[in-house]
């Protein structure tokens, strides 16, 4: 079962990671096209952000499962899952803003798209670095 899990997990991280990635390919192409081709590849971000809060729903979910099926709970944690958790932490408030944000725009406030620059890249590092501190507490 623990096998199964750990294969969610890494989908879910997949799934992450695609969409933060492909969304900073295409918005930083979008600088550069003409301004009807720029709103049609925009319009992608929503749906990528979409596909990356997925992979995070499945990674909290086989995570938490996984803390105890393979753990035995929170006190039997390394030390560095505590800071894998805090950038785990980071990147959910990250992706809860991202969704604001797009919510904001469609309710008619275009302006609010300025902050997805700032919040965007603050993803991604959170989910790096989340990462790393995975690999040095579990190997």
């Amino acid at each position: 079962m623990n096998e199964a899990l750990l294969f969610l997990h890494f989908v879910g991280l997949m799934l992450g990671a695609a969409g933060g990635f492909a969304s900073a390919v295409i918005m930083r192409r979008a600088l550069v096209l003409p301004a009807d081709e720029a709103k049609v590849v925009r319009g992608l971000g929503p749906i990528l952000a979409n596909v990356s809060l997925i992979g995070l729903i499945l990674m909290w979910a086989s995570g938490l499962i996984m803390v105890w099926s393979k753990w035995g709970g929170l006190e039997s944690l390394p030390d560095m899952f505590w800071v894998k958790a805090i950038f785990i932490a980071s990147l959910t408030v990250m992706t809860a803003l991202i969704h604001l944000t797009y919510a904001e725009i469609r309710k008619g406030n275009p302006a609010a798209a300025a902050r997805l620059p700032k919040f965007g890249p603050l993803a991604g590092i959170s989910a790096l670095l989340a990462v790393l501190f995975a690999v040095l507490a579990f190997n």
